[in-house]
């Protein structure tokens, strides 16, 4: 198999959603709106259709079960030009699937149910990733056992990709050091609970970031900031990047995700870290205004016409 520009190790599953105008207590028994299946996918499904549909030559790497859920994630990622040779098909288990929780002004909360990829092997991560030797960029998340892909990015680093790893959901056993990642992406909210650091109102995201930074040893630390946009601290450098405003959020439920492919986009196109954290604030911006994951990630041609129209 020839090499591609990024190899994504990562989870499919299909999002339901339901809109709340509150979260739900303990023992409280919340009555929902409009619950239906969506055109939503894992981290893995997102990153990978938001790369294939901006022209990144993109391979998937994850296990779904021979069902209707698994036969969407086929159908989305190779709609959208990505290789799904090793999406592995099994009766082991059933294709994952997670429940979004909509609030009154486009705010999201995700349930996470088990997901497929528990099945997936370490031999066969390693062999996909061999079957793609030379690939530029390999991007991993916790969607899969954390074990795997962060066995994953190290191969792929010792094979000289760089890699990107988002850890959501937040693992409960210690990650180490993760001096192997080339850049971690997280959430400013993420960011407070790795430090410890959720109810410290007075903590910003540069602090943030630098004890994140120190914690793990990594290299780059990407952090979304929701309506606030987004900051990065490179080694000793750091900067921050303005929000990009839209009259109709609809849905933020795939912004994240959709971020991340954008940025690791542009750095395969040869852009600055910063550059491309730009675009991708743009990218995301678009994606916010269309409901489920899967068709907010718009081609190429439609996000730089997008882009245009901003200026």
């Amino acid at each position: 198999m020839k090499e591609k520009d990024v190899i994504v190790l990562n989870s499919h599953g299909v999002g339901q959603y339901a809109f709340t105008d509150h979260m739900p207590k303990w023992g409280e028994t919340l009555s929902v709106k409009n619950w239906y299946v969506a055109e939503d996918g894992g981290k893995g499904s997102n990153v990978s259709v938001a790369l294939g549909r901006l022209g990144i030559n993109t391979a998937y790497i994850g296990k779904v079960g021979n069902d209707p859920w698994g036969d969407l994630g086929e159908k989305w990622m190779g709609g959208a030009g990505v290789d799904t040779t090793y999406m592995y098909r099994t009766d082991e288990v059933s294709t994952g699937t997670g429940l979004i929780l909509i609030g009154p002004d486009g705010q999201n909360t995700v349930i996470d149910g088990d997901s497929s990829a528990v099945a997936l092997t370490e031999r066969e991560v390693i062999d996909a990733i061999e079957a793609m030797k030379g690939s530029k960029y390999f991007v991993t998340g916790f969607e899969v056992p954390m074990k795997l892909a962060l066995i994953g990015a190290k191969h792929a680093k010792s094979l000289g990709m760089c890699t990107a790893l988002n850890p959501s959901p937040l693992p409960e056993e210690a990650m180490g050091e993760l001096d192997y990642i080339d850049y971690l992406f997280i959430n400013e909210v993420e960011g407070r609970y790795i430090c410890d650091e959720i109810e410290n109102e007075e903590i910003d995201s540069l602090q943030l970031a630098r004890e994140v930074q120190e914690k793990y040893k990594v290299a780059n630390v990407v952090m979304t900031l929701g309506e606030k946009g987004s900051m990065a601290l490179c080694g000793e450098r750091t900067w921050g990047v303005e929000p990009v405003k839209v009259d109709k959020v609809v849905n933020t439920a795939g912004a994240g995700d959709g971020f991340m492919a954008a940025t690791i986009a542009n750095l395969v196109w040869g852009k600055e870290l910063k550059e491309a954290m730009e675009w991708a604030n743009k990218y995301a911006a678009l994606s916010v205004q269309y409901e489920g994951t899967i068709p907010a990630y718009r081609p190429l041609s439609e996000v730089n016409e997008f882009i245009e129209s901003l200026k």
